[in-house]
């Protein structure tokens, strides 16, 4: 499948619209602090944000881990600039290039993910999750932000459906049924939920 940019239901919102996404009234509906709260890592945790766009969150995640590692990754190198500058001040983060199809991580690399208002705009959900649970570790988590303003909302029950078969289960949920963040842990894959409409992924 290949990714459509534009600001439609299931496109790639465009990086020439990036600055938006920095307006400094969105903390006021999405606070960077208290989405990277939701994660409940350590501070020497090594976490990835699929879908960073132009950093909005990234500064706040690379302050909760001083001791550790935050990789921030987006599939738009002009996104990526604009988060680069944002993370000047901070020697622990990098940025990189990236399909969130393809994730270019050894398995079980990082204690967590981080994916807000980006998985409906991934045109393979369920690759991306699948992903998403490869490169973490056994212990690790994912947390997902979602918020009605978005063109591309998820509902809970529908993020649940489709984040749980992919070897996670729901930790906790934060926030309202217009604007939460939901974080899974992972389970092993043969404890995950009977398989949806795609197969389980093989051992």
């Amino acid at each position: 499948m290949t990714a459509e940019f534009g600001v439609g239901r299931g496109k790639v919102f465009p990086a020439s619209k990036a600055r938006s996404l920095l307006n400094p009234a969105r903390r006021l509906v999405q606070s960077p602090g208290r989405v990277v709260d939701a994660l409940g890592v350590d501070a020497d945790a090594a976490v990835l944000e699929v879908g960073c766009g132009p950093g909005y969150f990234s500064p706040t995640l690379a302050s909760a881990i001083p001791d550790g590692r935050a990789v921030l990754g987006d599939l738009q190198p002009e996104m990526l600039r604009l988060a680069r500058d944002r993370l000047a001040t901070h020697s622990n983060a990098d940025v990189v290039q990236l399909d969130a199809t393809r994730l270019p991580f050894g398995s079980a690399t990082f204690d967590a993910v981080l994916v807000v208002l980006m998985l409906g705009e991934v045109p393979d959900r369920e690759r991306c999750l699948a992903e998403c649970r490869r490169v973490l570790r056994p212990d690790g988590v994912a947390v997902f932000a979602e918020s009605r303003r978005d063109g591309d909302f998820i509902r809970r029950s529908e993020l649940c459906s489709i984040v749980e078969p992919r070897g996670f289960e729901l930790d906790e949920v934060r926030g309202w049924s217009f604007e939460y963040t939901a974080r899974f842990r992972c389970v092993p894959l043969d404890e995950a939920l009977p398989p949806g409409p795609f197969p389980r992924p093989t051992k």
